[in-house]
Parts: structure tokens; sequence; C-alpha cells
């Protein structure tokens, strides 16, 4: 069952509410009267006003145009998170030593993580990043 809230496609795939096709209608219908009045204005040699209502009309037509194809239409795919491995660069700040590890909750950069395997100093966390894709050729 459609509800009044849901949009339906018009023109050039823009999608409208029906408020807004309403709104359309009547400025098309005061638009189209307003050319009307200005035909007969014109019939009756009184330009100046006869090129007002021209005006007023001519404007609400484009005003028409303008809302039909401003809109784009949605776009289907859904935006895609990809997924990545994120990792931790331990550094030794006394044999340099570096070792990668998977990332864990709490590590931030210059902390004093866990004891070195070569020598007895702390190890450093130097780096926190994403691991690149081996799938790029």
């Amino acid at each position: 069952m459609k509800q009044m809230s849901d949009t339906a496609p018009l023109a050039s795939g823009a999608t409208q509410n029906w408020v807004s096709l309403a709104a359309m209608v009547v400025v098309g219908a005061l638009a189209l009267m307003s050319l009307y009045m200005g035909f007969q204005a014109y019939g009756n040699e009184d330009i100046e006003t006869a090129f007002m209502y021209m005006i007023i009309g001519t404007s609400g037509f484009i005003a028409i145009g303008y809302s039909f194809f401003r809109a784009k239409p949605p776009t289907k795919r859904s935006l895609e998170v990809k997924e990545s491995e994120v990792i931790t660069t331990l550094e030794c700040p006394q044999c340099n030593l570096k070792r990668v590890r998977a990332f864990q909750r709490g590590d931030y950069l210059f902390k004093s993580d866990e004891p070195c395997t070569r020598c007895e100093g702390n190890m450093l966390m130097t780096r926190i990043h994403t691991r690149k894709d081996e799938k790029k050729k």
C-alpha cells in the first residue's frame, strides 16, 4: 500500500512528492492565466500591461521547468564499507628491532608496550595504520 509521503518519479527521473507536484500545478495554472491576460492586453494595445503579464507567465513556466529538472535521480547502489586490517608497528629504541602486530584496543602512538625479544628494552608503538591491499597490479 502506497502512503502519501512516498515519492513518485516524474520527468527525467527526478522525484517529487505530492506537495511539490500540487504547487507546480498551481504555479502552472497561474502562469497560464497570466499569459492569457497578457495576450488579451496586447490585443487591446495596452503594451506595458501585456509585457508585465507575459513576464510573469514566462517566469512561472521557467520555475516549473527548473523544479522538474533540478533533482538528480537517486543512485541505486549503496555505499559499501571496505574492511581493512589495522596494524601496529612496534620499535625498540635501543636495538632498532621492528615488529608488526594486529591493532589492539588501547593502542596509541609512543606507548611503551611490551619488552623487546632481542634486548631488555621496552618497545614503543611508532605507527598505527592499515595494511595495503596487494591485489592492485
